[in-house]
Parts: structure tokens; sequence; C-alpha cells
């Protein structure tokens, strides 16, 4: 039996790769920004 949906598999690992790498993405962007603001924000503290 053919299966109608066989096609589609192979684009829908490629659509899923490249989710996946967007997600890491903006994981690694999210880290950076909230490092950056963590060390901002001990620098303008003053607590003298």
């Amino acid at each position: 039996m053919n299966d109608p949906e066989a096609p589609l598999f192979p684009y829908a690992r490629v659509l899923s790769g490249r989710t996946e790498d967007r997600v890491h993405a903006v994981a690694l962007c999210t880290a950076f920004i909230l490092i950056a603001a963590v060390l901002f924000g001990t620098l303008s503290f003053r607590p003298f």
C-alpha cells in the first residue's frame, strides 16, 4: 500500500530541524540578554 503522506515526511523533518535551530538561537540570545541585564544591574547599583 502506498502512503499518500510519505513524501511529506522529509519536508516535515527539514521543517522540524529549522524550528529546532530557531529555538536554540532564541535561547542563546535570551541567555546573553539576561547575562547583560544582570551585569548592567550590578554595575549600576551603588550600595554606598
